[in-house]
């Protein structure tokens, strides 16, 4: 029973600290493009957005490999401190007062796609240079839904979702001990489940 309450007064407490830093930059981000509920901005996800229509274009236009190899994974913060967007230090600061209840698993998803990409990049590569065409269609055939799914679900989570996704199913698509998946596997009926 003391431990319980311990806990419940650490939670009031930080609840108490958080909240006007929180109803602060509600209102300093009303005018910009951060979302006011969980003081995130879409912009983020450029970072994303340009890498995952280079990949989509490789079967056809290999030579993007190139710029494709120049993608590094990037922080939220680090995104908006090389970003041209206009309220980028706005950003940067509210970020840290973003509610757990959205940053938490936002910042799990992310994780999800830096490795997705990271170890894309790895396969297409190693199918370009032995010239396997085929293969490198396949590799990008089963990287494009996967990468779809996890943009969606980061741009919801944004938006103020709370329950995007069930995440069992989308670490079924990572978990490397299942046998791999082609594109075709992921259908539109699977990808409306992740969502339901």
């Amino acid at each position: 029973m003391l431990i319980f309450c311990h806990e419940l007064t650490i939670q009031i407490t930080r609840k108490t600290v958080i909240l006007p830093h929180f109803k602060r930059y509600q209102s300093r981000v009303k005018d910009e493009n951060i979302n006011s509920q969980t003081l995130l901005a879409t912009d983020y996800l450029n970072h994303f957005n340009e890498v995952h229509m280079l990949m989509d274009m490789l079967p056809s236009m290999p030579d993007c490999i190139e710029d494709i190899r120049e993608w590094t994974p990037k922080s939220y913060q680090e995104h908006f401190t090389d970003s041209v967007f206009t309220a980028k230090e706005l950003a940067i600061e509210a970020y840290e007062h973003s509610p757990e209840e959205y940053r938490l698993p936002f910042e799990q998803t992310i994780t999800q796609m830096d490795y997705l990409i990271m170890q894309t990049v790895i396969l297409v590569e190693e199918q370009i240079t032995q010239n396997n065409l085929d293969d490198l269609q396949r590799v990008v055939e089963d990287y494009t839904p996967k990468m779809v799914v996890l943009i969606e679900k980061c741009g919801s989570i944004i938006n103020g979702e709370k329950h995007m996704t069930h995440q069992d199913s989308i670490d079924h698509y990572f978990d490397e001990d299942e046998e791999k998946l082609d594109g075709e596997d992921l259908d539109q009926s699977t990808i409306d489940d992740l969502f339901g």
